[in-house]
């Protein structure tokens, strides 16, 4: 692989894989079969290529000089159109050779009448015309505005290990300020209110990037542990930013404090008296992160909701504003945080940039290092990116050319140099996923698998021999972390510091656009990817025209777990505008009353509930990527079949769902489906034929051949979890065999399912022992197993990985599997097993021939059972009687922190844990 590029520009990677795109045979075949001017593709490359040269100095100039930002905007555009015509081109071509495979005709032949009868000749060249003559505009308006051609230095890339991806739990230079923080915590003074209120309120305000929420995550972790008695009987985190109405926050802390997800309640003034009611009589500590727009009168009604609350209560913000810090905090418990000492920053950017360095550079690069650290002005956030970016560099050289860069000289600007610092000596490649990353909101939690099929859907991702798709992804978003530039909260889940996605949306311009309820901004017709959360759901229609923009590759509607009160409608006609589009996700829902899952959102049908999907949806030729999860629809039409480029599609829960299109085997390039929580009877013919296959959450055995349990055995990339349900319809036990289920070494979860009452015990226990998984297995579930017993497998010491087991309604079993054996189990959950009356030595091993009565004899030969169980969890156990235990150094259950026992009327005694 040529190396990659670091400090490249943004578009750099881009027209790298357009040139790549434009060499392939594919295109080459279009261009020559169809007659087009080949000079034309040449030219093209030619002035793309000039345009290339130019695109480093442009980057660094646009922060200074509007009209060099406003020309990058207009190239990137020039860009994008060349990439959609060449794209058309390929996707076209790409469908010619499946339906030239299924004709069996000549390829040429083929491709010709394909072509033509798709894509005018004529229209293509005057297309590429265009597209030339504005590159050729712009490239003699880059004279007037000074910009510089330079060939883009290459260099190696050197990633960092994943150990970089651990929070770092110390914090540098801010023990004192942790200690005045935690003082004031435990302090009963009600001085921040005059001694008029029960609730203390202190806010720590400071500078974006000073580490604000650092220190507050360090105290909400750590406050317990400083007296022997917990001083909260509940705690909560809320980040706050932008959305701040008193609904929103009111809703977002009882669901915290209740651990509720989902609360159905609609009304302010009810949710505030629920809030009140599970407050009372206890002794809360609320974190309310990045405030930014609360208003008194916002404040003033939230409060309300505490005063039932113990005295000694407190809640901290923390927040950039005075005024708000002032509001919400008398002044004695206002927190003003300062930048962290120079020494303190020292230790910090050594940390991150110097933990890996020879000591023959040591001292050349801390010398240019601390002048470096001097620039940040004790901002951490600055440091970390910063020694993030310098980590794999041992070049004295490098890191004088970040020493001595004109950016920190930038004066009036909105983006931090550190920063812009660290985003312009990044590769090529990664700035294109960084900048995609602002189509998310500010504090929206990222979910990595998630983000890397989006920039799958986006050809972000640089091909690589060795590796798949995900796995280049995995590295990239490893990337990013490294370099402070993805973040992990407090609950290990990844967001973007508030200043790091105000950098992300300037390098991405006016390509992506984020809205909200509070945004008045409108997409403009050079968008490329578009999301919306929110409530107001009629907003969309005012923010979105479709009939201005033909470019939209990317349109999602983040799940906002809020009422939709007004529904947004998407006529077939304007989805099918939308002819570039790569990505679709239209998963928004909320909970009706009854607790099941409604469409709020109406993303593809007029209709008043989203029951199917229009044929017309097989036209969006680009689409790779679409997420219909948990929504009504009942049917997914045949015309989906026809999206070869398609490797993403999203069904999980449509629990209206019964089949799926006959000809689904077409999408040749499908990765992943989900279709876990569907109402599926069974799986299309052939399931086999999808070798790109890397993700099925699912498979529904039928009562005909069709879905024969078979099929599973070519699918050997399968990834993650699987769930194997219908297992009772299994005709031939050989064909469980067929299924290779044990050689499937990347799967981590297996669940198996029968459903309904077994006639057949014997059959059901030979089905289950050919289902035996690979050995790293991690988790496993079995319901409905009819069998009398359990095949070896289950609960053998081979399957040292597995952390969690559930046995459910296997109504016919007598005797439990030596589950004792699973060194790595620390959950446990077994119900519905009508036929056990007595667990003894048995449950622990298989060692004692299956279940003696005397705990001596089977301690000689068991050591230390359950030894990593933590849960454990017996329900619906109708004739259980006895429980006997065996007696081991140390107990059976030594780490067992939760015992739960619900339904098992006839059992006597509980076995004690130690």
């Amino acid at each position: 692989m040529a190396a990659e590029l670091v400090g490249g520009a943004f578009l750099s990677a881009s027209l790298q894989v357009l040139f790549d795109r434009m060499a392939s045979q594919k295109v080459v075949d279009f261009v020559r079969g169809n007659k087009l001017n080949e000079g034309l593709l040449k030219k093209l490359k030619i002035v793309l290529l000039s345009a290339n040269r130019v695109l480093n100095d442009a980057e660094m100039k646009q922060l200074t000089d509007s009209d060099v930002s406003n020309w990058l905007e207009e190239l990137k555009d020039a860009i994008y159109i060349a990439e959609d015509l060449v794209f058309e081109i390929n996707t076209e071509a790409l469908r010619s050779e499946i339906e030239d495979h299924c004709a069996g005709s000549s390829t040429f032949v083929k491709v010709r009448n394909f072509f033509s009868s798709r894509i005018a000749v004529k229209d293509v060249e005057a297309r590429m015309v265009e597209i030339v003559d504005t590159i050729e505009d712009l490239m003699e308006q880059k004279k007037h505005l000074g910009l510089k051609e330079g060939s883009v230095q290459t260099r190696p890339f050197t990633r960092l290990s994943a150990a970089t991806l651990v929070e770092e739990s110390d914090i540098y230079g801010r023990d004192a300020d942790k200690e005045d923080i935690i003082k004031l915590l435990l302090s009963e003074s009600d001085e921040a209110s005059g001694g008029s209120d029960r609730i203390s309120v202190i806010s720590i305000v400071g500078m974006g990037g000073i580490g604000k929420t650092t220190l507050a995550q360090s105290v909400y972790r750590t406050i317990d542990d400083r007296i022997m008695t917990k001083p909260f009987d509940i705690k909560a985190w809320i980040t706050v930013s932008e959305e701040s109405d008193v609904f929103t926050l009111t809703k977002a802390i009882y669901e915290t404090f209740t651990d509720s997800q989902n609360c159905t309640i609609k009304e302010t003034f009810q949710l505030q008296l629920e809030l009140k009611l599970s407050l009372e009589g206890k002794k809360f500590l609320l974190v309310l992160d990045d405030v930014w727009n609360v208003n008194y009168k916002c404040w003033y009604d939230l409060k309300s909701s505490f005063e039932s609350a113990a005295s000694g209560s407190k809640i901290i913000a923390t927040t950039r504003i005075i005024d708000i810090a002032s509001m919400m905090a008398g002044a004695p418990n206002q927190y003003q945080l300062k930048e962290i000492p120079n020494e303190d920053c020292w230790r910090l950017f050594e940390k991150h940039a110097l933990g890996n360095v020879q000591p023959s550079v040591y001292q050349k690069l801390e010398k240019i290092g601390r002048q470096i650290v001097q620039k940040c002005k004790g901002l951490p956030l600055a440091i970390k990116s910063l020694g993030g970016l310098l980590r794999t560099e041992q070049d004295p050289k490098y890191w004088e050319n970040i020493l001595k860069n004109d950016t920190w000289n930038l004066g009036k600007c909105d983006i931090l140099p550190a920063l812009w610092l660290s985003y312009y000596y990044l590769p090529s490649h990664l700035k294109r996923c960084f900048a995609y990353c602002s189509i998310f909101p500010k504090d929206y939690e990222l979910e990595m698998e998630t983000l890397i099929l989006l920039w799958m859907a986006q050809d972000l991702l640089q091909p690589q021999e060795t590796k798949t798709p995900e796995e280049v992804g995995e590295e990239y978003f490893k990337d990013l972390i490294s370099r402070s530039l993805i973040l992990t909260n407090q609950y290990g889940r990844f967001t973007m510091h508030d200043l790091v996605n105000d950098l992300a949306k300037f390098v991405s311009g006016q390509s992506c656009l984020s809205l909200d309820d509070n945004c008045s901004s409108f997409l403009v017709s050079k968008t490329r990817h578009f999301s919306y959360k929110g409530r107001k759901s009629h907003n969309i229609k005012k923010n979105l025209d479709l009939g201005k923009n033909k470019v939209l590759r990317t349109l999602l509607l983040l799940d906002e777990r809020y009422e939709v009160r007004e529904k947004y409608l998407m006529h077939p006609q304007e989805l099918q505008s939308l002819q570039c589009l790569r990505v679709l996700s239209a998963n928004a829902y909320d909970y009706s009353t009854e607790g099941h899952l409604i469409m709020k959102t109406l993303l593809l049908n007029g209709c008043t509930a989203l029951t199917g999907l229009p044929n017309s949806i097989g036209n969006l030729k680009h689409l790779r990527y679409l997420d219909l999860t948990s929504s009504s629809i009942e049917r997914v039409p045949e015309s989906l079949c026809n999206l070869q480029e398609l490797h993403t599609l999203k069904l999980s829960y449509c629990r209206k769902l019964t089949h799926l299109p006959s000809s689904i085997t077409k999408l040749i390039n499908l990765r992943r489906l989900n279709i876990l929580g569907t109402s599926l009877r069974e799986m299309p013919p052939e399931m086999s034929n999808l070798k790109a296959l890397q993700t099925l959450d699912e498979f529904v055995i039928g009562k005909d051949s069709g879905s024969n349990i078979k099929e599973l055995g070519k699918l050997q990339n399968l990834h993650g979890h699987l769930s194997i349900r219908g297992l009772e319809n299994v005709i031939n036990v050989e064909d469980v065999s067929q299924a290779n289920v044990k050689d499937k070494k990347c799967l981590t979860s297996l669940r198996l399912k029968w459903s309904g009452y077994t006639d057949d015990p014997l059959k059901a226990r030979e089905v289950l022992g050919r289902l035996q998984p690979p050995s790293n297995l991690e988790c496993l579930s079995i319901e409905n197993y009819g069998g009398l017993s359990f095949s070896p497998w289950v609960g053998h010491r081979l399957f040292s990985c597995i952390k969690r087991v559930e046995l459910s309604n296997c109504k016919n079993c007598y005797l439990l599997p030596p589950l004792g054996q699973l060194t790595s189990l620390e959950d446990l959950v077994i119900r519905g097993f009508e036929m056990v009356e007595r667990i003894g030595g048995e449950f622990y091993s298989d060692s004692d021939g299956g279940g003696s009565s005397s705990s001596s004899s089977s301690s000689s030969v068991i050591t230390k059972p359950f030894q990593s169980l933590q849960r454990l969890r017996f329900s619906n156990m109708a004739e259980w009687r006895e429980w006997s235990l065996v007696e081991v150094e140390g107990g059976v259950f030594p780490n067992v922190k939760s015992l739960f026992m619900q339904d098992c009327p006839k059992l006597k005694k509980a076995c004690p844990t130690e």
